[in-house]
């Protein structure tokens, strides 16, 4: 069995949430099992893309970019983000302003072409800080909806590569996994006779990537231009943040790493 086969992601299958008032909790979990279920199109492509990175360690995949314009990717990655709510960057667009004004066919459609005619460009990212427990403060960078559907739709087509490169052992960000699963098994693994865990953790590690050396690991499996050139565009985007006086000020960006 091909392990990325077996991990369905939380990918829904429409761009709206479903309305549940008069729904059964039965009703509900059933809605919610189908919005999380990835389309078998994509699926396969997934599978294909997996299977040949398991394959063939040292393969670099070269024609990925028409694929993160497909209209049924495109409307995935939609879903999936809307899905995961947040807050409207540094345009001010909203979901509801999306699905109420335009719609989400037609956000979808400008999207697809700024992409096929290789005329997209990100915008600033909008940065608010929120508070931890140890009473510090921790900046999070918001990208408009249109950046994360983009986002989303290259991770959909590029994370079955990375995913075949992977150790077992490995729970950080990968789909169907989590923090609860590498406790689960490091308690399997302590009954099973093993003593030491070692953990680390790096300070404010994503404010610190350097770039260049991230989009150079990326290219050793993907030598599609285009997808670089997506990854780097998203590096480099300046960060917004509003100051005391309510006026927004850049406070960089991916510029110097």
């Amino acid at each position: 069995m091909v392990p990325f086969e077996d991990k369905g992601q939380h990918n829904p299958v429409r761009g709206k949430e479903p309305c549940f008032v008069h729904a059964t909790e039965e009703e509900r979990k059933r809605e919610i099992a189908e919005m999380l279920t990835t389309p078998e199109k994509i699926r396969i492509l997934q599978r294909k893309l997996y299977r040949k990175a398991k394959q063939e360690p040292t393969y670099r995949f070269y024609a990925l970019y028409d694929k993160v314009f497909r209209a049924d990717i495109l409307s995935h990655a939609y879903t999936l983000v809307r899905v995961n709510k947040g807050s409207a960057g540094i345009d001010g667009v909203t979901f509801e302003a999306i699905e109420e004004r335009e719609g989400v066919s037609a956000f979808l459609a400008e999207l697809q072409e700024a992409l096929r005619s290789k005329t997209y460009q990100a915008s600033p990212v909008k940065r608010v800080m929120t508070p931890k427990t140890d009473g510090t403060e921790r900046p999070l960078g918001i990208p408009t909806i249109r950046d994360r559907v983009a986002q989303m739709a290259v991770k959909l087509v590029i994370e079955p590569i990375f995913e075949a490169d992977f150790c077992e052992c490995s729970y950080g960000f990968r789909p169907k996994r989590s923090a609860h699963d590498a406790v689960d098994d490091v308690a399997y693994t302590l009954n099973r006779g093993y003593t030491e865990v070692i953990g680390t953790d790096l300070s404010k590690y994503f404010d610190t990537i350097p770039h260049a050396k991230l989009v150079a690991v990326v290219a050793e499996r993907i030598s599609d231009s285009e997808i670089l050139h997506l990854i780097k565009t998203w590096l480099k985007a300046p960060v917004i943040e509003k100051g005391r006086d309510g006026k927004q000020k850049n406070i960089g960006g991916g510029k110097g790493n």
